[in-house]
This record gives C-alpha cells, structure tokens and sequence, in this order.
C-alpha cells in the first residue's frame, strides 16, 4: 500500500482546499517531509489520514454514532461557519496490491452540516469509477484486513503515544496481532478455527442436540474466560490506581512535612522528647547544685585534704593526751603501787607517753579546735571528695547541656510549624487518599475472590465441554468428512505453531539487530524471548559464578530465578550440568560455586527510560515490517519525542531510509533541525511547510522546509 495524495477541505486549520502530494517516484527516496512549529496542523494532518482511512473506526467506534459526529464537528473550520452551506471533507488516494497489479483507489469522507445536523457521505473510487455498495463493502473489508483497525497506531505512528501503549500489560496482544496480521499467520488461524468447527456440523436431529449441548457450554466457557480476563485487568488496574495513591500519600506527606507540618505521631514524639529532656534538665541542675554547694570547695582543696585529716587526728590524739594528763596523779599511782613508790615517776612518764601524739609539743595550740562530731562531718567529707568521679560530673554537665538545646530545638519546632487550619487541610487530603485507598481494597478483594470462582467454574466447565466434545467426535456420522477436517484442523495447528516458532525467533533477532545499529549502547539489550503470548522478555549479557546463580535461585525462588536468566540461560545450565528440572541444577550450583558462566539479566522493559523504550518501539516496528516484507507506509509524528541528541543522527541516518518505502514524517524545527534535515535530506522526495496564522487560526502550505539544503 502507497499513499499518493492528501487533500483537506475546511479541516481544523486548513481552511479551502489543501493538497499534499505524497507519491514517491525514486527508490532512493522515500522520505515526505512535513515541517510545522507546534499548532500548525501537523497532528490534524496525521488525523486527517486516519479518519479518511477508518471513519469512525478511528477513533474506536464501530458506526457513527453522536460521539463521532461530536469529534467530526470539532474538526471543522471554524470559518466554515461563517459561510451559508458548511462544508468539509478529506480525500486520501491510495495504490493497494489487488490481483497482483496496483490498483489506485481515492477515498472520500465529506461532511455537510445543515440545520444544526451533520451528515457525513463516504464514497470510493477505483480507476475514476465509484464503487457500488457491494464494492465498497469488499474493498473496505480488504482495507481492514490489510491493516486492521487495531493496528492503527502502527503504522500511524505518535511519538508522544505510543509508549503508553507499551506501558500496559496487554501490549503483548498488540505486538501478537501486528506480527499475524502482517506476517499471514492469521490466514492458518482462520483456516484451523473453520475446519475445527466444520469437524462438528449436525447431520441429524440426535446430533443437533449433542452439537447444542458443545456449543452452550463451549459459549458458558468462553463468557467464563472472558470474565476471568476482564477481572484479571480490573485486578491490575485497581493495583495501578492504589499504587498511584499511595505514591501521592507519600508526596502529600513529603510536602505536609516540607511546609512545616508535624502529624500527631510526631507531635506525640516531640513531646514525648521534650518531657524527657526537661526531666534531665531538673535532674542534672539539681545534681550540679549540690556539687557547687556543698562538694566544690572542699573539691578545690583536693591537694590538701591529705594535711587536714594528719592534723586533725593529731589534735585529737593531742586531747586524748591532755585528758590522761589530767586524771594522772603522782601520788595515786604511788599508793598503787606501796611498795616501789621510787618508781612512781617512771610509771607515769611511760603511761603518759603511750598517749603522747608523735611529734606533739605541750605547750602548742591546736589550729581547728574541732569537735567530735565536726571532725567527723569533715572526714566524711574528705572521703566522699577522695571517692568523688570527676567525669561523671563532666557528663552530668553536658547531659544538661544536650538536653537544654534540645528542648530549644523543640521549641523552634513547634513554632515554626503551619498553622492549624493548614495541618488540617492537609489531614482531610490524607484522609480522602485513605478513604480511597481503602474502597480499592474493597473491591481489589472483591475482584480476586470473584477471579477465584471463576477460575474454579472455567475448570469446571472446560471438563464439561471437552466432554461435549467427545460426544460430538463419538456421534459424528460422516466419519470421513469429521477425520478430514480435523485431520486438517490439526495440520493447521501443527503449521500454525511452526510458523509462529518461527517468525518469533526471526523477530527476536531482527530486533537486537535493528537495535544495535540504533542505539550506541550495545550491551542494553542483547537477547529477547518472545513467549506464546508474545510477551517480550528483554536481557542484557550477564556473567555469574554458579554460587551467585545458586543465591539467585534462593533469594527469587525458581520462578523468578528462570524468569531472570531466560529460557536460553536455564537450557545452557541444563545441559552444561546434564539435569532436567531446576531442583536438580541448584544442587549442581552449590556444588560447583566456582563454575563461571556468560548468560543473561533480565531487563524489565517498564524499567527503561522513555527514550529507551522509544528506540526500542522503533526497532521493534522496522523488525515487524522488515520480516512481513509488507509495503506499507510509516506515518510519524514527533518523532524524536523521547529521544536524546546522541540517537537523533543514528534514527535519521539508518531508520528512517530503510523503515519502508514511503516515510512520512510530520516534525517540528527542533526535532528535525537543520543538523538532521542535512542528514535526510538526501532521501527527501518532497518536503512541505506548514505555517499558522495565529491571528485567523489558518495554516498555509508551501513546499519547502524550514531550512536550506
């Protein structure tokens, strides 16, 4: 398929007739460059072609209904109003392989709004001849199997949309359709459901009822699948929409407390500590007290208290000698002792030396004259301050410190901290996220126990149907007609299967391959697995140990250990080990904890950068086309939405020229600069301009671009 032409009438800004000469003549140069800042009508352009195409298929509706008619209207010039008969339409002229001659067909949409009423008249012609109804309802079906509906955005290509698409979890079906509508694939799968259903046609009345029977149950099965698909994508859209809450829970939070908030458990905390800090204040201060008071001084003195405790048992030894002193007379110890009364003297002078101090002096006056109970208030004292531990004064002292800037702290807190009215508008948000949050779980709940049943009743009914079935095969009377089509049904199946097998492997390495000469990192991506459901799996080249493998395998479990190495990986360790199953190879890794292996990581393609993901698309999109070896075109706009300067001149150089035949690229002066109009240039068939008079809200067209070559 080729597009030649593209004439808008009164579409959005094109107001008049507008033509767009699309043909490409040269082999070598496949490129229609279409320039425009933004609001020029680029994208009304790229509209315009989807809806001559599709209609109301375009924007997703099977007919015309007042949801289309609303968007038609909104697309008309706003000068057409203006004008006693509004009018417009868009025309594209296409060249479409019928019977293996190109055949060239001008597709027509005019819209006529009268009485406040649109109508819309559809019309195509073949070689300058309009196609009756019965024509028009075959070539539209033809046009429709050539690119499906579905596949619009494949070829009509959004820079700015298109990794949405790649964002959910049923791009999977999106790539599968592309890859068997483009590749033929599903002309088997067409084939394989008609001769499986021609396999049971009733030939007699005993026959109807077991084919009835097949049939309400296949259908019961078929609605229970259903369901359990459309519960299994409402399950992971409710967990989107709780993790989009609890995402804007944690930045609600982060700008409450930004803002100066302090929830009630932190409030709760800051007093909590300020009691506790006032508590070490009271107990440190009255504890210093105390120290200053009574200790200090004597403290002071430390050196000393040595000298003062010498002296004052020196003077109390002196007392105790004084006192003897007194009560001592000569003339007693003599008539104690009759009989020896010459040595009365020496008696006393021994006795009254037992008790004499050492060194005292009798004629010396005592210095503190203390009494008893003061001398041994002061002893105490001395030996408390011998005893007393310095440095736990020392931490008594910064313990009050510490805790005195952190009850200003505190302070300095709780003042700064938003007003009330403000804490509480933010509390009601909160309070909204978790009310929220809580109905999805409600319903997340809700949505999993009903997925259960059904799972539970598709078993069920799968027994029951297959059962059916046997029915059908076990009454079937024209056994030859029966063993023919499923003979053939099951030959399509084999094809089908083999075919598939293989379009996904040559798909697997177009796509590292059209990667490569893309994007300059080599080693982002280079493996891919696309499963049955063409899930694409993406790796980037691993080394490992077999012990770190054997982790991996522990810490992931063997679901996640396979999914992250890849099926290649886990065939190379099987057969490196010579095992089977995955039990089996964890005992060969922690065994062998040295063996060293090149295999493959995982690479989650949500993961990487949206102008990763966009190159990615790209490759992808070349490899699709490239296997199909279709001619179609590739229509795109903002094409360097996502994507840095570095890749720019590798997308402009290698994809562009060699995506298809014909490339139409819609783009801005920032995108396509003057850097890489240079390198395009060469590959150019026509180049158009699109320039918007802000003040009339009108595009004009000439047939340049915003450089010079």
């Amino acid at each position: 398929m080729k597009i030649n032409k593209v004439i808008l009438y009164n579409f959005n800004s094109f107001e008049g007739v507008n033509e767009f000469d699309f043909s490409v003549d040269d082999e070598q140069k496949n490129i229609v460059l279409i320039g425009g800042k933004n609001g020029a009508g680029k994208t009304s352009l790229f509209t315009a072609i989807k809806i001559a195409l599709y209609g109301p298929l375009a924007y997703g509706y099977v007919g015309i209904n007042p949801h289309y008619v609303a968007k038609i209207k909104d697309c008309i010039n706003s000068k057409a109003f203006q004008t006693n008969k509004v009018e417009a339409r868009v025309q594209i002229n296409i060249s479409l392989m019928l019977e293996r001659e190109m055949r060239d067909y001008e597709i027509t949409r005019e819209w006529d709004y009268s009485g406040q009423k649109l109508v819309e008249t559809y019309y195509v012609k073949l070689d300058e001849k309009t196609l009756d109804k019965q024509e028009l309802s075959y070539f539209q079906n033809y046009l429709k199997s050539l690119i499906p509906p579905d596949l619009f955005e494949f070829f009509l290509f959004d820079g700015e949309e298109v990794g949405s698409v790649f964002s959910t979890s049923s791009y999977n079906s999106y790539v599968r359709n592309a890859v068997y509508t483009l590749c033929g694939l599903d002309t088997y799968e067409i084939i394989r459901k008609y001769t499986h259903g021609y396999a049971g046609k009733a030939t007699t009345e005993d026959e109807s009822r077991l084919i009835k029977e097949y049939e309400e149950i296949k259908g019961a099965v078929e609605s229970a699948e259903h369901r359990s698909e459309a519960l299994t994508v409402e399950i992971e859209s409710i967990g989107e929409k709780i993790g989009l809450l609890e995402t804007e829970r944690i930045e609600l939070e982060n700008a409450f407390k930004n803002a100066g908030g302090i929830t009630d458990s932190d409030r709760k905390k800051l007093k909590q500590d300020f009691d506790k800090a006032e508590r070490v204040k009271a107990e440190s201060t009255a504890k210093i007290k105390m120290f200053v008071e009574g200790l200090m001084p004597f403290y002071i003195i430390k050196e000393i208290t040595g000298s003062i405790s010498e002296q004052l048992d020196y003077e109390e030894k002196g007392e105790i000698f004084h006192y003897v002193q007194r009560l001592l007379y000569q003339d007693e110890i003599r008539r104690a002792l009759s009989d020896k009364v010459q040595s009365v003297d020496d008696v006393l002078n021994m006795l009254l030396d037992k008790f004499k101090p050492e060194g005292f002096q009798e004629d010396a006056s005592p210095i503190h004259d203390l009494s008893k109970d003061e001398t041994a208030r002061v002893n105490a004292m001395i030996s408390t301050i011998e005893h007393l531990d310095a440095q736990d004064m020392v931490r008594t002292v910064r313990e009050k410190q510490a805790a005195a800037e952190r009850t200003v702290e505190i302070n300095k807190t709780l003042k700064s901290a938003m007003a009330d009215e403000d804490a509480a508008q933010f509390q009601k948000q909160e309070n909204d996220l978790l009310k929220r949050s809580s109905a999805l779980n409600e319903q997340l709940y809700e949505a999993k126990t009903e997925l259960t049943g059904i799972n539970e009743k598709i078993a069920v009914l799968r027994q029951q149907r297959d059962h059916a079935w046997q029915k059908v095969k076990d009454n079937a009377q024209n056994k030859h007609v029966f063993e023919l089509s499923a003979g053939l049904s099951s030959m399509m199946d084999t094809l089908l299967s083999k075919k598939t097998e293989d379009v996904k492997r040559g798909l697997e390495n177009l796509i590292v391959k059209n990667l490569h000469r893309i994007y300059r990192k080599n080693n982002l991506i280079t493996h891919i697995e696309i499963d049955d459901a063409f899930q694409l799996n993406l790796y980037q080249d691993a080394s490992y140990t077999a012990g770190e493998l054997a982790y991996l395998m522990k810490n992931l479990g063997k679901t996640g250990f396979a999914t992250m190495i890849g099926n290649d990986g886990q065939k190379s360790l099987f057969e490196y080990y010579s095992v089977d199953s995955l039990g089996k190879l964890q005992k060969q890794l922690s065994f062998n904890a040295s063996d060293r292996f090149e295999l493959y990581k995982n690479i989650d393609l949500s993961r990487l950068s949206r102008g990763e993901r966009q190159i990615f698309i790209l490759s992808l999109y070349w490899s699709i086309i490239e296997l199909s070896g279709q001619d179609i075109p590739f229509v795109i706009d903002t094409p360097y939405a996502r994507i840095d300067a570095n890749h720019r001149k590798e997308i402009s150089e290698k994809f562009f020229p060699n995506i298809s035949k014909q490339v139409v690229i819609l783009s801005t002066d920032e995108e396509i600069n003057e850097e890489y109009y240079q390198v395009i240039k060469p590959y150019v068939a026509r180049e158009y301009l699109l320039i918007n008079d802000e003040n009339q809200n009108k595009t004009s067209v000439e047939t340049r671009y915003f450089f010079e070559a």
